[in-house]
């Protein structure tokens, strides 16, 4: 069983933004360069109003906790993939304990970002991977999406199941993402017609997939 966190909303201070007012007091504060932070929209809101894209960027508090929700539960055996707002495939290994502390989690991933991977007592435990998002979905992808039930979820769940969830405070999945989906013949399933929060459709799942064996 594979994970896919989708269009996670994690990145680097954008390069148009490394000399805004509030970015550079920030990293003067945290003695880091601009361009070596993760963006914020905490800390960097005012920097970001024209960012491309706004909505769905600098939330990196969501794909915390999505993934702390992830590796405490009961599932065993499964892979975790994070695929972020620019593209980038960060392979995290289910034996990781990601820090509960959201300033030591982005500064674990400040230093992924720049080191491109984590490792402990000889084993990798965080990587970034040259790999695209159609190089990690299988034929057996669900994708999870309002207006859909969570019928297609339990479907087929034995062979090689991939569930991806979106990672973005707001909008949708972009059509470029749509078009992957597409042609690895992805089925959708939800919870009901209104959008739920990453947090709550990773919760959900786990709990179904929990129960189902």
């Amino acid at each position: 069983m594979r994970f896919v966190f989708v269009e996670s909303s994690l990145e680097l201070v954008p390069e148009e933004l490394k000399n805004h007012p509030d970015v550079v007091r920030n990293a003067k504060r945290r003695k880091k360069k601009p361009d070596k932070m993760i963006l914020d929209d905490s800390l960097h809101f005012r920097a970001m109003g024209n960012l491309e894209n706004r909505e769905k960027r600098g939330r990196p508090d969501i794909i915390h906790q999505c993934l702390l929700a992830l590796l405490d539960s009961n599932l065993r055996n499964f892979e975790i993939l994070v695929h972020t707002i620019d593209g980038k495939i960060i392979w995290i290994d289910m034996e990781t304990r990601i820090p509960r502390n959201y300033n030591r989690f982005i500064g674990l991933m400040e230093d992924l970002f720049e080191k491109k991977k984590i490792i402990a007592n000889g084993k990798t435990l965080i990587e970034i991977r040259n790999l695209s998002l159609s190089d990690i979905l299988t034929d057996n992808t669900v994708v999870l999406k309002e207006g859909f039930s969570e019928e297609n979820l339990l479907d087929n769940v034995k062979n090689n199941l991939t569930v991806c969830i979106g990672a973005f405070p707001h909008g949708d999945y972009s059509d470029k993402v749509m078009d992957v989906f597409r042609k690895v013949n992805a089925r959708f399933a939800g919870f009901g017609q209104e959008a739920k929060t990453s947090l709550y459709a990773t919760y959900k799942t786990v709990c179904l997939l929990e129960r189902s064996g």
